[in-house]
Order: structure tokens, then sequence, then C-alpha cells
């Protein structure tokens, strides 16, 4: 269960952290498309809504790997909290990002039943 904790967080993470790149990398691209329709009086609420997701998802990246890593030390139930935070909070702000921290909501719960090893 450790070890299938942590290959579930890591791929969950990397996924995460791919499209949050991928994501900002887009942003930026479109940076002066979107401040154009911003000074025309267009609604980018959705936009920024997709920047900040953006955002956690890199913060997913270390989330889901730090998660994965304490899962193998055994420390089941704070790598529990640490991969579902990391797969639920993009959700709030981009809820299309759970296509990929799907991963590390599963990580999460495997590594709530997640036992130390023995001695």
């Amino acid at each position: 269960m450790r070890i299938a904790a942590l290959v579930l967080g890591i791929i969950g993470g990397l996924a995460a952290g791919l499209l949050g790149v991928k994501w900002l990398s887009d942003a930026h691209t479109l940076k002066q498309n979107i401040e154009l329709a911003r000074s025309l009086g267009m609604d980018t609420s959705e936009i920024t809504r997709t920047v900040i997701g953006a955002w956690c998802l890199l913060g997913a990246f270390a989330l889901g790997i730090g998660g994965g890593v304490l899962a193998l030390m055994g420390k089941g139930k704070p790598a529990a909290g640490v991969m579902l935070a990391g797969g639920i909070a993009p959700v709030f702000f981009a809820p299309v990002a759970l296509v990929f921290t799907w991963l590390l909501v599963a990580g999460g719960v495997v590594s709530f039943w997640a036992k130390p090893k023995a001695a």
C-alpha cells in the first residue's frame, strides 16, 4: 500500500504540475489578448480563475510528491491529508483540473489505509 501511494503521489503530482505549467504558458502567450479584452470591458474572471487554478496545480505537484514520500515512510494519515489537499484545492478554481488530480485523490485514499513498516 505504501508503494502504491508513493506511485500515485508521484504520477498525480507530475500530471498536475504539467497541466499547471501548460495553463500558465497559455496564459502568458495570450497575455496581450487578455489585456485587450479587459480594456474593452469583457469579463475575464474565468481566465483569472484558471490562472489561480494553475498555480494551485503547481502546488499540487509538490504536495503529491511530498505526500508520496510521507506514505512511503509509513506516515499514512498525514500523507493522505497532504495528497487530498493537493488533489482537491485546484478543483475549486478550475473544476476540469480533476481530470488530472484524481490520481492524487486516489493516492490520498490509499495512503490513509497504508500501515507503517513492520519492525
